[in-house]
């Protein structure tokens, strides 16, 4: 039942990145173990439904309960109170350069500003000699090399049979580089002559140090006066066919020497080994060609970002909701009592929600009307979208707090006793069963 339950995370939610949100400091968690104890301070002792059903019911309570709450710090000012939409970066000529605002949607806009790409960052590529690929250069027999990556020497030791041809021996060194995942990709390439050779390029780009080159491909021949790591049968011939392979197939021959990208801010010139940089911890840049003048990088305050940020909050009520209406999820007591929750929320806002282009459905989901919202920013009446988003925002966000402090509140729980309500006291026990789930979203 556990592996069933894990395999079920993974699946549906392990390919998630976190966001900054989920990142604490001390004070931040220490609130949030304060919170726990408050809560298990008035809780009854349960005995908790560990039904598989109940546990994937728990698990997407939690998980969409903490999207929805980063999705609204998302949108709230530093002091996380009032409502902001997201910010994002609008390039002037995207084909060269795009662009993505990383920084907080509360901060001052920051100053536009240019770039200019005067070379892209490039790979390291190594392309052997082009060889018929009906007949074999190399005799039968054992070859090892050594592929020296990120200071790090990997040996592929590989053998030809009688049978195989060059271009059979160089698809084999192509899947073995790429089945190794060692930052490495190969192909076979073939010429206009119908010849082939092995291409290997490098995932990394640019230079570091004084290394010309990224990745360094060399004959595996041992010599016992100087390597402690000896292995025997490494003798004369054995070292004399590794090195004539090498020769003959031209693994070490590099075409394309790696780079680094050159380009300018504002006139100040700037290298990188990568295609993709950071401006002031607020712009996230990527290279896509050189470009033939100044390429300008502004924030896009539109009314299109200020819909889509409004969406993207409802979005993540809806899923909340949309789990609680599930009817696979009628079989837990708990799941009414989070119904009429999200009901009570709803209907509390709906008449301002109603207002300004959101409209509410009888299960308390929440609809959109993008045009509403356009029409709104337009005339200037969106500082009232606002505030009425902000309050609902806060509600929804405290309620995404609650079920993610302990969403086994939801599930079939039996009263096993209640506690003290003049003394209440901390049950070490209690929230046992949820207490390791909840961290695995920390860092």
């Amino acid at each position: 039942m556990i592996s069933s339950v894990y395999s079920y995370y993974l699946s549906q939610y392990g390919h998630k990145t976190n966001s900054k949100y989920d990142s604490h400091s001390k004070a931040q968690l220490k609130n949030t173990y304060r919170k726990v104890q408050k809560s298990n301070s008035r809780t009854p002792t349960y005995k908790t439904d560990v039904s598989e059903a109940a546990q994937k019911y728990a698990i997407d309570l939690k998980e969409n309960a903490r999207e929805l709450s980063n999705i609204a710090n998302e949108l709230s000012d530093s002091n996380g109170e009032g409502m902001v939409f997201k910010k994002s970066a609008v390039s002037s000529n995207p084909d060269a350069v795009t662009a993505t605002f990383i920084g907080d949607s509360s901060s001052p806009e920051s100053a536009g500003f240019e770039v200019e790409v005067k070379q892209l960052a490039s790979t390291q590529i190594n392309t052997g000699n082009y060889l018929q690929p009906a007949n074999r250069a190399v005799n039968p027999g054992d070859y090892s090399f050594d592929l020296n990556i990120n200071n790090l020497t990997y040996e592929f030791q590989f053998a030809v049979d009688e049978s195989e041809s060059n271009s059979d021996i160089q698809n084999k060194l192509a899947r073995l580089i790429n089945r190794s995942n060692i930052g490495l990709s190969a192909s076979v390439q073939e010429d206009s002559l119908g010849n082939t050779a092995l291409s290997i390029e490098s995932d990394m780009t640019g230079i570091s140090g004084i290394r010309p080159t990224i990745f360094s491909i060399r004959p595996n021949n041992d010599i016992q006066d100087n390597n402690p790591d000896f292995v025997e049968g490494f003798d004369q011939p054995t070292m004399e066919n590794n090195t004539n392979f090498i020769n003959t197939f031209g693994l070490d021959r590099v075409s394309q020497y790696p780079g680094n990208a050159i380009f300018s801010v504002n006139g100040d010139e700037r290298t990188s080994a990568s295609n993709d940089i950071t401006i002031n911890k607020a712009f996230a840049l990527s290279f896509r060609s050189t470009t033939d003048g100044p390429v300008t990088i502004n924030l896009k305050a539109d009314t299109d970002s200020i819909a889509e940020s409004i969406s993207e909050l409802v979005s993540g009520y809806n899923r909340l909701v949309s789990i609680a209406s599930n009817s696979d999820n009628d079989q837990f007591e708990g799941n009414a009592r989070l119904k009429k929750e999200f009901a009570k929320i709803s209907k509390a806002y709906q008449p301002q929600l109603e207002k300004n282009g959101l409209s509410v459905d009888d299960n308390g989901s929440i609809e959109v009307n993008r045009d509403a919202i356009l029409s709104a920013a337009n005339n200037g009446t969106l500082t009232d979208v606002f505030k009425t988003l902000d309050s609902f925002k806060k509600s929804i966000q405290k309620k995404a707090d609650d079920i993610s402090i302990n969403p086994m509140n939801y599930v079939n729980n039996k009263i096993v006793a209640y506690k003290n309500p003049a003394r209440p006291v901390n049950d070490p026990y209690n929230l046992s069963a949820y207490t390791g789930m909840m961290f695995n979203g920390y860092i």
